[in-house]
């Protein structure tokens, strides 16, 4: 069966309907859900599946995926749910804002209007598809901003599943561009600071 995405202008204002894999052949903006999960000073990433088509076996977004074609933000919020088995609502999150996420290979384009959020976790178990998560690993929120600005090479993570402990690196990541990353790190911070007072 074949996913139609909605494609969007530079503006964000609806264009038409597309398959999923012509909109990263032609570049395409299009919009998609992202969810950041929290815990205290702790990040949690998700390592991709080694089957998935695209970068397998990297760390990435705790949970996130496209809206479809007629979907809303409401609807994305279903992704936390398929990948990572925690039933929250889009009440429940706190909206970081909307950052252009844009990724270009050999293979494809992927320009995205991602609606970006965060959760703090309230220790439910996780539950993994496993073909699309092959782990969740956690890290320190802050060492992982200094990872993602070039300022460290590596950072300490631990697996959710093993709990063993190993280095992730930039190599190891998705590579989201520098922009992205600034603009997740600093709503987090935001987010925690407000927290905490």
């Amino acid at each position: 069966m074949i996913e139609f995405i909605t494609v969007v202008d530079e503006r964000r204002k609806k264009i038409g309907l597309k398959p999923r894999a012509d909109v990263h052949r032609d570049g395409d903006w299009h919009e998609t859900f992202h969810c950041w999960v929290v815990e205290g000073e702790r990040l949690f990433l998700q390592r991709r599946s080694d089957t998935k088509q695209d970068f397998p076996g990297l760390y990435d977004i705790t949970a996130a995926g496209h809206l479809a074609a007629g979907e809303t933000v409401r609807d994305g919020v279903r992704e936390i749910r398929e990948e990572i088995g925690l039933e929250v609502t889009l009440d429940q999150l706190t909206a970081l804002g909307v950052f252009e996420d844009v990724i270009e290979t050999e293979t494809f384009i992927d320009r995205e209007f991602a609606h970006t959020y965060v959760y703090s976790y309230a220790g439910e178990p996780f539950t993994l598809d496993a073909a699309e998560v092959a782990d969740l690993v956690t890290i320190d929120r802050e060492r992982f901003a200094a990872l993602v600005t070039g300022d460290v090479e590596a950072v300490e993570a631990t697996s959710v599943l093993t709990e063993e402990t190993f280095n992730v690196t930039c190599a190891s990541l998705v590579p989201h561009p520098t922009s992205y990353w600034n603009d997740v790190m600093t709503g987090i911070k935001a987010f925690a600071d407000e927290r905490h007072d």
